[in-house]
């Protein structure tokens, strides 16, 4: 079969592909045709393995390429840094309210421990496990832990 016949019919199956890849229907076919063209531009380079299959192979480079590109760009404007000061001192203030009020609430109930063992990293199982309570029971609590320090915080605004 002709490699330019060929690679057309694999375009539909590499835009479904990148479809997978990217759920931005514009960006899919982008990748698609990069894909394409790079092959085209490879076509010497070809080496007679199935054809989808190496395309599929400048596909996977070129999307995570350019995830790599889309990583490393910074996407703030060099003049628009924050210089330190007020803000920052603005900030570690409504940390240390938001730590003192969970602090408070942590002495008043079992609720807040629970959350908190689960913002360590703990699974809501080990949670249960280590307190001898059911599953539900743990995510009661978190979810009247949430209530609570939602309330408090909203109380310090």
């Amino acid at each position: 079969m002709d490699f330019d016949r060929a690679i057309v019919e694999a375009y539909y199956a590499l835009l479904a592909i990148a479809r997978r890849q990217y759920y931005h229907d514009g960006r899919a076919h982008d990748l698609a045709a990069d894909t394409v063209m790079r092959a085209l531009e490879a076509r010497d380079r070809y080496d007679g393995r199935p054809l989808l299959a190496w395309c599929r192979a400048i596909m996977r480079n070129l999307f995570l390429n350019e995830r790599h590109r889309l990583s490393t760009t910074c996407t703030q404007p060099l003049g628009e840094w924050n210089e330190p000061g007020g803000v920052e001192a603005d900030q570690r203030a409504i940390v240390d309210d938001i730590l003192t009020a969970v602090g408070d609430m942590e002495r008043r109930s079992v609720a807040v421990g629970t959350l908190m063992d689960f913002a360590r990293g703990y699974s809501l199982q080990e949670i249960a496990t280590a307190r001898s309570v059911p599953l539900g029971t743990v995510k009661r609590r978190i979810h009247d832990a949430r209530k609570m320090l939602s309330k408090s915080v909203y109380s310090l605004r």
